[in-house]
């Protein structure tokens, strides 16, 4: 029953989709809605400029109103600053015909996210901006991969299914558009008075932070969009649909938290498909892995107590001073969940910075000795490319290579039958996220990809990486007994540890070889007769 002067969370939801709908209508199907917001700020933009200043004066008065409600905003550490379901798939419409899905390749994106933009209109000054994942989908349109995948349909993610992971006043405030969020209780909307939602930003626009911005209109379906792309394409994957998949979507959502938004996150779209796989579809065991450079401190919070759901992150953490300051790698999980969150945290600073190297040895001693050890049934990635190189501090700072990714991904591939879905998570330069998205679907794909280079193959780990391995090793072997035996090779180079298993994998084959001829020889030794004893002749 609704609350005396209010809807249904339901109500709200079909509410939406009609205001969806519209909005669909107005997005331009190739795209080209991110050139429109850019313009708007130009001098001489015309009509759509002058448009486009009615509609900011009707989001800041929306927005004045909700300051009235919700009074002053709190105002969190910024990301780019250093700091210590129900409905599960969609149903068909009477007199369509089922899709044939292909066992291929998936990729899901939809137009509808490029909305999310900040109000001022300047999309220089917010690095999570629309051209991020415009540009990805251009790039795979461009290198011909697109066509070689399954494109899936996006859709928003409805209110019960964010509730799986985020609180419910959180999903009401982010997750309904201004006008239907007036006709909410007020008592739901508000939750506890410590919890504020927009901050005036120096540019002119408003958000939850300095860097997480909002725009009252359009954020709400652009986010509701994200997290229902990336359910949408795991439930396809998890039910055998598709081989394995690609979500291109924005904004990002591993830092947020079940009931704060930040570091340009509102809901954590990996965590709660992991949520919905395990409550709609019943999957057992889930590997998340999180290779953004930025921990995210929203997926480790809601899988912390649970043994099902294996959180593994690489990230620069430089002892909590880098954003957000969590992922320490004694953060390893509590009551039944203890062991399953491994934080492979990079401390040090960047003199020298992480790179290929250091990546591919913690997946060689860490990641998939544990993964394999878990054994799960589906993995899903928090794929942000803010290491790759271009992305300076603070928001980057290493090195990575971009073909890097696509190997990294190939590993995860031997896992869970090769159910791999990678969800865009942070990455702001545009010639590096478009790079490593191309060698990720390229390794999806199962196409054969360049060598590591052999001069990264002998190339030791620096020794501040190898101290960090180290220290995790030592954290998690308590857990995890596959680790203990790979600790004396953290510092070797890729190619000495290559070396070393092949001289280990050659002394078993002979010691199996010797003990097998040993037995042989031993059966084949001839018998000897028993000899029976003379009857003795008896005495005369």
């Amino acid at each position: 029953m609704a609350p005396k002067g209010g809807s249904t969370e339901s109500e709200v939801d079909e509410e939406d989709d009609e205001d969806e709908a519209i909005e669909l209508r107005e997005c331009d199907e190739d795209g080209g809605l991110y050139g429109q917001l850019a313009s708007h700020s130009a001098p001489g933009a015309g009509e759509l400029g002058e448009r486009s200043q009615a509609s900011h004066l009707q989001q800041l008065n929306v927005f004045q109103a909700s300051l009235s409600i919700t009074g002053m905003p709190h105002r969190p550490l910024g990301r780019a600053q250093s700091s210590p379901a129900t409905a599960s798939l969609k149903t068909i419409p009477t007199g369509e015909l089922p899709i044939k899905h292909l066992f291929t390749t998936g990729l899901v994106y939809d137009t509808f996210m490029l909305k999310h933009q900040c109000m001022c209109g300047n999309t220089h000054i917010h690095p999570e901006h629309a051209g991020r994942i415009q540009s990805v989908w251009s790039r795979l349109q461009e290198t011909g991969l697109l066509g070689r995948c399954e494109r899936i349909r996006g859709r928003k993610a409805t209110l019960d299914e964010i509730q799986t992971v985020h609180s419910e006043h959180h999903t009401l405030l982010y997750g309904t558009s201004p006008l239907n969020r007036q006709k909410l209780d007020s008592k739901k909307l508000l939750g506890p008075i410590s919890q504020k939602m927009y901050a005036l930003l120096p540019c002119g626009g408003i958000g939850v932070d300095s860097d997480t911005v909002w725009n009252e209109m359009h954020s709400s379906g652009a986010v509701r969009m994200a997290v229902g792309c990336v359910i949408e394409l795991a439930f396809k994957v998890a039910a055998g649909e598709l081989k394995n998949g690609f979500a291109v979507v924005r904004p990002p959502g591993h830092h947020a938290e079940e009931s704060t938004a930040m570091g340009f996150c509102f809901f954590n779209s990996v965590a709660i498909t992991a949520k919905l796989l395990q409550q709609k579809l019943s999957v057992g065991k889930i590997l998340i892995v999180d290779w953004d450079i930025h921990h995210g401190n929203g997926s480790q919070q809601a899988f912390y107590n649970d043994p099902n759901v294996l959180y593994i992150s690489l990230h620069r953490y430089d002892d909590g001073n880098f954003f957000p300051g969590s992922g320490a790698p004694e953060e390893v999980g509590a009551g039944p969940g203890e062991g399953f969150n491994v934080n492979i945290a990079w401390t040090g600073g960047v003199e020298p910075p992480m790179g290929d190297v250091e990546y591919l040895t913690a997946f060689r001693t860490v990641v998939m000795p544990i993964a394999n050890e878990f054994s799960p049934d589906v993995v899903l990635v928090s794929a942000g490319f803010d290491a790759v190189e271009g992305h300076q501090s603070p928001l980057g700072g290493y090195s990575v290579t971009a073909k890097c990714f696509g190997h990294l991904t190939q590993q995860l591939m031997t896992l869970a039958g090769g159910r791999v879905v990678l969800a865009l998570e942070g990455g702001h330069d545009l010639t590096a996220i478009c790079d490593a998205s191309e060698s990720c679907v390229s390794a999806l794909l199962g196409d054969e990809l360049d060598p590591v280079p052999e001069a990264v193959l002998k190339q030791r780990p620096c020794p501040k990486a190898a101290a960090s391995l180290e220290r995790v090793i030592e954290i998690q072997s308590k857990h995890w007994s596959c680790v203990e035996r790979l600790a004396p090779t953290v510092g070797q180079s890729l190619t000495e540890a290559q070396r070393r298993d092949k001289e280990e994998a050659d002394t078993v084959t002979a010691m199996a070889s010797l003990t097998v001829d040993n037995e042989q020889a031993v059966s084949l030794e001839p018998s000897r007769p028993i000899e029976e004893p003379m009857e003795e002749e008896p005495v005369l």
